[in-house]
């Protein structure tokens, strides 16, 4: 086993140890994996300064485990535990074709529908896995505002959006479109300077200027041959509210896309899950339930309400205790105070308490 850095990688080399992200909470590349070309940009698009490569010997003895340091996996059946690995390593496969597609765009190539529609099938086949696109998209990354934040966040929106549609039960050629509308939604932002992107708390005149790339996606995408026409509803649609109060024609109820009505509830989504207390998949909920019927559309809201119960029944969660606990009842009324079962046994009604909350799940 030896350590080598990034840009002395060769395709066809072994890895001897995974390749985690940054925070050490996802693999990226599991061990035993044979490097390719894109692999290795992979790598070193991600700043990754060296990783371990095996010898010929050891690399006919490895095969890709599960990290020893994922909670997540270790207590996964090996099946599953592969899928979770799949989903991971499938999910930066589509974020670095995104990471392309839009170096690409922003040094003057040409938006062409067949290559979008390339990785937003990928997208549509490997990530749009319901108890997957949660668990790994919602409540375990964060997504930080790097250089890679609106190519991570388009990919997390594009999957959400197709999870969603696939929840509605809409046609799989439908769910398809949607996915792709996810994919591009911020598509005008490639033509915004990064420092804007990333702003975390733009002032007014910011916040105005950033409000522009919904115009900028509709300059860039309106003559695209081959482009459904419901997509662009949907990139150019994706801020408007259903009270009439977003941008940029302040259209409202079903004068909105059904296409952008959707993707606006993957964003939001997203942006909650990237924001303080996101991890904690009840103040999803909580925030979600707070904007049916103002800004969020009531159908896709009320079937993302419903399915995410279906994944928390049985989760594992922590409390602002430090107990731990296990959901064993959901309240269709109040979703957000269920009624849990810690450690000690001790039964706990969160609708008959306030001294304990729930402060996220455990992994």
């Amino acid at each position: 086993m030896r350590k080598l850095i990034s840009f002395d990688l060769q395709p066809g080399m072994v890895t001897a140890e995974p390749v985690f992200s940054h925070d050490g909470r996802q693999i990226l590349i599991p061990a035993g994996s044979h490097l390719t070309e894109q692999a290795i940009r992979l790598i070193q698009n991600w700043d990754i300064a060296f990783i371990m490569i095996a010898e010929t010997a050891e690399a006919e003895l490895l095969t890709p485990p599960p990290a020893e340091n994922d909670p997540v996996l270790e207590i996964l059946p090996d099946t599953m535990a592969k899928k979770v690995i799949n989903f991971t390593c499938n999910l930066e496969e589509a974020l670095f074709n995104v990471t392309d597609l839009f170096e690409s765009l922003r040094s003057g190539g040409s938006i062409e529908t067949a290559a979008c529609r390339q990785i937003s099938s990928k997208i549509a086949r490997h990530l749009v896995q319901p108890a997957e696109a949660i668990n790994r998209l919602l409540f375990r990354i964060t997504v930080n505002r790097d250089r890679d934040y609106l190519e991570r966040h388009s990919v997390s929106v594009a999957a959400l959006s197709g999870m969603l549609a696939s929840w509605m039960e809409l046609a799989p050629a439908v769910v398809d479109e949607v996915v792709l509308a996810g994919l591009i939604h911020d598509i005008g932002k490639i033509r915004m300077p990064r420092s804007l992107i990333m702003d975390d708390s733009p002032t007014p005149e910011r916040q105005e200027i950033l409000r522009q790339h919904v115009l900028l996606a509709y300059e860039l995408l309106k003559d695209v041959p081959g482009l459904p026409p419901n997509v662009l509803a949907a990139v150019t649609q994706h801020h408007e509210y259903r009270d009439g109060s977003g941008y940029p024609l302040a259209l409202s109820g079903d004068g909105i896309n059904q296409y952008a009505r959707i993707v606006t509830v993957a964003n939001r989504l997203c942006h909650i899950a990237e924001g303080p207390g996101g991890l904690n998949p009840f103040n999803i909920i909580e925030i979600v339930k707070g904007e049916t019927f103002t800004r969020l559309d009531p159908a896709v809201c009320d079937t993302f309400i419903r399915r995410i119960n279906d994944y928390l029944m049985n989760n594992p969660v922590k409390l602002n205790d430090g107990r731990k606990a296990k959901v064993v009842f959901l309240p269709t009324i109040n979703p957000t105070c269920p009624v849990l079962k810690a450690e000690d046994g001790q039964f706990i009604d969160l609708t008959k308490t306030r001294e304990t909350s729930i402060v996220g799940l455990t992994f």
